[in-house]
This record gives C-alpha cells, sequence and structure tokens, in this order.
C-alpha cells in the first residue's frame, strides 16, 4: 500500500513515519510512506502556495495550481491513485473507514508475509493525503480532484497533518504483518460496535486497588463472560450511540397504558377513563412501529367492557368493512384489569419477568436516554415493557417498579403537555424506528 502525503511540512510526516509499528511497516516494506513537500509546486519563487479567501475573510487559501500540479504528477504514475482531504466539513473517520481502506490492498487477502518491495508495486493501492493549513483549500480543489473527504472531530485544526497521522495509524496497524498478534484488531473497541473491555496488569495490588479476582481463576468461558459485560456496560454509559448505528432493536417490547394508580393535576391518585382516541392512535403507533402487543389496564370492568365493545365495532362489525386498516391495528391490544395482569401475560409468554421503563414528563435524577435504552434493546434479548401513565403521570407506586426511568420528551419549548397518543408516537420513534 502507498501513501503519498502532500504537505508544505514534510518533515513533521517523515520523523513520525520512523517511529513505532508505522515505522516498522515502511522499514520492512508493507507500505512506502512519501512525504511531498507542496512548496515544490509553489506559484512564484517565493515557495507561495495560498492567498487571501476571494469575499473576505481571515486567514489563508490553498491555491489550485500547486495542488493540481503535485496530484497530476503522482497520478502519471499511480492513475488510480484515490485522493483523501480533511476537513470539518467531512464525514467522522471512524473504524469501519480505516477497515476499509485497509482492505482495499491485495495483500489483506493473503496470510504471507509481504515481500520488501511488493508495496511499491503498482498493483498496490496509492492514497494521496492532501494536507491544508488554516482557511482550507480552494473548492475548485475539492470538487475536482479529491474522492473522500473526513473529518476527525468537531473541532478545528491548524492542519490536516495531525488527522493524517491518524488515519495512516489506523489502516496500517490493521495489515497484515504489522502487528504481532492478528488477534488484537479483532478483539478492540469498536470491532464489533462494543468499546473493549478493561485491561489489567501487574501488579495484582496497587495502593490498595485490586485486579478483578475473576480475572486469575483461569475459568476462560467466564473470563469471557465478565470482558463481554463490562464491554456492554461500558459501551451503554459511554458511547451508546456506537450500538444504535450498527444494530436494529431486537428485544421483544410491549406497551401498556396504566389507568391506575395515576395522578390528577392536584397530585392525587385518580382512576382516568379510557378514551376511543387512545385506543385508536397508541394502537397505530404500536402496529406501526411492530410493538408485540399493546396493553390496556383500567380496574373498572364497566370501562373495560366499554373498551372491548369499541374494539369490537371495529374487528367485527361494520368498521372492518369500512375501514380494515384500523382493525389491523387494533388487533395489537389487550383489555387487562392492573400492571400485574401484564407483566403475567408477558411473563407466561416468555417464561421471564420483563424489563420494565416506566416514562414521565418530568426530569429525574437518573433519567435513563432514548439512545441508551434503544442501545439495550439492541443487545438483549429480553423483553421489555414500556408503560406509559394517563391522567398527570404514573404514581410512585408503580415507577419504583421501574428498571429504567426514561427521560422525557423535550420541545424547543417550555411547554410540557403533550397528549400520551403524541409522546407514545414519539417514544416508539426514537426507540425502535
Amino acid at each position: 500500500m502507498n501513501f503519498k502525503v502532500i504537505t508544505i511540512f514534510p518533515d513533521l510526516i517523515t520523523q513520525f513515519a520512523g517511529h513505532g509499528l508505522l515505522g516498522k511497516a515502511v522499514r520492512e516494506g508493507l507500505i512506502t510512506l512519501e512525504a511531498i513537500n507542496l512548496r515544490e509546486y509553489a506559484v512564484n519563487t517565493q515557495g507561495q502556495v495560498d492567498d487571501t479567501p476571494f469575499g473576505g475573510g481571515s486567514g489563508m487559501v490553498m491555491r489550485p495550481e500547486p495542488a493540481f500540479s503535485a496530484i497530476d504528477k503522482i497520478k502519471a504514475q499511480h492513475p488510480d491513485a484515490k485522493v483523501i482531504y480533511f476537513t470539518p466539513r467531512g464525514k467522522q473517520f471512524g473504524q469501519a473507514d480505516a477497515r476499509r481502506l485497509a482492505n482495499s490492498s491485495p495483500t489483506t487477502q493473503c496470510s504471507e508475509k509481504t515481500s520488501a518491495n511488493s508495496a511499491s508495486d503498482k498493483t498496490q493501492p496509492t492514497y494521496i493525503i492532501l494536507c491544508s493549513r488554516y482557511e482550507g483549500a480552494d473548492q475548485r480543489i475539492i470538487d475536482e480532484l479529491v474522492d473522500e473527504e473526513f473529518s476527525i472531530g468537531d473541532y478545528v485544526l491548524m492542519g490536516g497533518e495531525t488527522p493524517a497521522f491518524v488515519l495512516l495509524e489506523a489502516v496500517v496497524r490493521l495489515l497484515p504483518g504489522v502487528l504481532g498478534n492478528p488477534e488484537s484488531t479483532v478483539q478492540e473497541s469498536f470491532s464489533h460496535c462494543l468499546l473493549e473491555h478493561p485491561q489489567y496488569t501487574k501488579p495484582r495490588e496497587y495502593s490498595g486497588l485490586a485486579v478483578p479476582e475473576v480475572l486469575f481463576g483461569g475459568n476462560h468461558a467466564e473470563i469471557a463472560r465478565w470482558q463481554k459485560n463490562q464491554a456492554v456496560n461500558d459501551t451503554l454509559i459511554r458511547r451508546p450511540e456506537l450500538i444504535t448505528k450498527a444494530l436494529k432493536p431486537k428485544a421483544p417490547f410491549y406497551l401498556a397504558l396504566i389507568h391506575h394508580p395515576v395522578y390528577d393535576k392536584q397530585g392525587d391518585v385518580i382512576i382516568s377513563s379510557i378514551t376511543n382516541l387512545d385506543l385508536h392512535d397508541i394502537a397505530r403507533s404500536c402496529k406501526t412501529f411492530a410493538v408485540d402487543r399493546y396493553y390496556v389496564a383500567h380496574p373498572t370492568k364497566a370501562l373495560r367492557l366499554l373498551a372491548l365493545k369499541i374494539l369490537g365495532h371495529w374487528e367485527h362489525g361494520y368498521g372492518l368493512t369500512y375501514n380494515p386498516n384500523r382493525s389491523e391495528a387494533l388487533e395489537t391490544i389487550s383489555i387487562v384489569t392492573d400492571l400485574d395482569d401484564v407483566i403475567l401475560a408477558i411473563e407466561e409468554k416468555h417464561k421471564m419477568l420483563p424489563r420494565i421503563i416506566a416514562t414521565s414528563a418530568r426530569r429525574g435524577p437518573h433519567s435513563t436516554t432514548f439512545t441508551e435504552m434503544r442501545a439495550r434493546l439492541c443487545l438483549s434479548d429480553e423483553p421489555h415493557l414500556m408503560l406509559l401513565g394517563t391522567g398527570w403521570g404514573l404514581t410512585e407506586e408503580i415507577t419504583s417498579r421501574a428498571d429504567y426511568m426514561l427521560e422525557p420528551v423535550d420541545g424547543r419549548g417550555d411547554y410540557n403537555h403533550l397528549s400520551v397518543r403524541a409522546a407514545a408516537a414519539i417514544m416508539l420513534s426514537r426507540l425502535l424506528g
């Protein structure tokens, strides 16, 4: 694999490439790395490669002439070379990108060690990394020459050399022969949408801080379980978005609309009424997001019978002929007496108790974010039950039984009085959509 780094600081690249595993890869011919001085293609004898921006503004912008000349010369020998440019406007560079670039090399397809001359073979891919400074490069360079634009984070650097180092380290370490143990690249962070588990070394105890005992038992299966659990928990807490970007929710998911016990406006515990709109609209949301079952819990027999009558109209009566789509959604509903009935039904089906997710319009001290909760649904095979409260919300009697308290749905303004139907649709979209 060949790397051509175009920069006004070639010594910076050369010195960096002489150390560590990157230096080893260069010395052993696993890659070639050439630092090209952009000033050799300057527009004048003063070595000018940038100029002030049209339209005003601070800083200097890379001129097109030097960049076109430098890249054209490289492509004369490597016509298939790809140009990479780092900019805050680019896609964030990640492990998947590093693997894709590394896998473009034919040497990754075989286990034999690369010979000293094979890295410079024209069958090897060539990447040109263009490093601009200050205000970046003239847009015509990007439009005409650049194949991929990357960023390494939401911050601004003084130049593209540091991002170039990041790409080189991330890609080269994945090439055969660079790392002593190839398994290192399989078990590390980001390889399976999880952060890596914590690592420990000697001494076994330091200043009263001990290494977890599980690592000394010699039970490899138990150690592997501990490592997996640590990786999962760390990722859920630190970077849940890694999971939600890579996986889809798979846990069985249920929703229950609770009418008692709930609060009224004064904070008293009441029994609220079943409404036609709650039955219809939440059922349609549940059907849309493939909720396994929508339970409507109410302690009053008369209201349960009324709800069943409404369902019957749409499932068996004139409503079925008039609007069969409505009937399809309402088939997700079960009318029950209370939360215990819901839990019992789920337990009977799955042979385990569900994880309970409580909801509230009020933000608590230990709320679980939608991103973290969605990540848990991606990783878990356990059934999960989300509780929605009518009236002015679930009472503490109900929320105290929950495993998680989901963060509230916040809007742009201060108004915080969504209907339970609207809140249900938003929550389901964020968790299962």
